[in-house]
């Protein structure tokens, strides 16, 4: 039975086997990239709309910046596709470690349940509510892009079935960038044990062949990790950007909840996404820190260490002492991964971002407090 990684990656586009298929996908991402356009441009009708109340507009807000923010990662999945395509191609005989698959596979679980309990949740919300009848405009959980004065139930289910197309989407797509950066890691991980393993062995029996197909083997390595840095540098940097407008957007919010100006659900929402935003940097910052750490431990403290330990094979010829100068050179080269030559993505960026984020609410529950203290004096 086929693993649930490879099925993902494969029913994401990163196979090319059968062209009908790949045709398929194409055209989805394009069906993607309409539907989240239009609720976009939806959103920004609802914020102009200067008859709706102060709730729905902040909230057509915030659909604006996660339906433009998603928006901005399908752009990118289509313009790199071919480049996901290529790097999944290239590493189907190696594969990746199995602790990886287990991890990926939970990410997978983890978006696909998280958008079902997020449409489940609105759309009891909805219902509970004993104000709406059948018909009525949709307020939360989605702006009524669509506002059908209907009593239809197949008509009003439609409708709703509609408005959860940009959850499912949202997931999706940062499921799919989330899946493929840890898988990408989980192949250089696996390209670390080879190099290591053939750099061990072409030193032991002084194989100039064998270190030669080592080099060769590092080049691929730094190939791929290039290919990494392009594909992923720029959704890196935009949700970064993304997350620290949201959190201080859903510290805002926190206020405006307190002081009765906006509805409660839109708090628990921004909250939900603000998490979510997070957990995708957790991501990014963890598995790039692991990445670097595994340079490290293979090519510092395995093939260099290897190289020093072996003083005789300086002793041969020439052609096989520049090889072994070849390959400490290239070994010390680092693998640090950044977002757009801005930020370098490691734990102590996750730290600064966890840091701020306590900063903001600290700092906002302290200016809360000191109101209440006012207003009750």
């Amino acid at each position: 039975m086929e693993h649930i990684v490879d099925m993902f990656l494969k029913k994401t586009g990163c196979n090319d086997d059968c062209s009908y298929d790949t045709m398929c996908q194409v055209f989805f991402i394009y069906f993607e990239l309409a539907i989240t356009l239009f609720f976009a441009v939806s959103s920004c009708l609802s914020i102009a709309n200067s008859t709706e109340g102060l709730s729905v507009r902040l909230y057509g807000l915030l659909c604006f910046l996660i339906e433009s923010h998603i928006f901005f990662f399908i752009a990118v999945r289509l313009y790199y596709l071919p480049q996901f395509r290529d790097m999944y191609q290239r590493t189907l005989k190696m594969g990746i470690p199995e602790n990886f698959r287990q991890r990926i596979a939970m990410v997978i679980k983890h978006h696909f349940i998280i958008s079902n309990v997020f449409v489940s949740v609105s759309m009891l919300y909805t219902i509970s509510m004993d104000w709406v009848q059948m018909g009525d405009p949709f307020t939360f959980p989605f702006i009524d892009v669509l506002p059908i004065k209907t009593t239809n139930l197949t008509i009003y289910v439609c409708k709703y079935i509609l408005y959860t197309l940009p959850v499912y989407i949202a997931y999706f797509e940062t499921c799919f960038l989330n899946v493929t950066f840890m898988y990408s890691t989980g192949v250089m991980k696996k390209y670390f044990q080879i190099l290591d393993g053939q750099v061990e062995e072409a030193i032991v029996n002084k194989d100039e062949q064998q270190l030669k197909i080592a080099i060769k083997h590092h080049q691929e390595v730094l190939k791929f990790f290039n290919d990494m840095k392009t594909a992923y540098e720029k959704p890196i940097l935009m949700t970064i950007e993304f997350c620290g407008l949201y959190v201080g957007l859903t510290s805002y919010f926190s206020i405006l909840v307190i002081q009765g100006y906006i509805h409660q659900i839109i708090l628990g929402l921004c909250i939900v996404s603000s998490i979510a935003s997070l957990i995708t940097i957790i991501i990014y910052c963890i598995y790039a820190s692991n990445m670097y750490d595994l340079h490290g431990i293979y090519m510092h403290d395995g093939i260099l260490s290897a190289l020093f330990e072996h003083r005789s094979v300086y002793s041969r010829d020439n052609s096989f002492k520049r090889l072994i100068s070849i390959m400490m050179t290239r070994a010390t080269i680092p693998l640090e991964f950044k977002a757009a030559s801005i930020f370098t993505i490691n734990l102590n960026l996750l730290i600064k971002i966890l840091k701020c984020v306590y900063t903001v609410f600290n700092v906002l529950l302290t200016s809360i407090s000191r109101k209440l203290k006012e207003t009750a004096v």
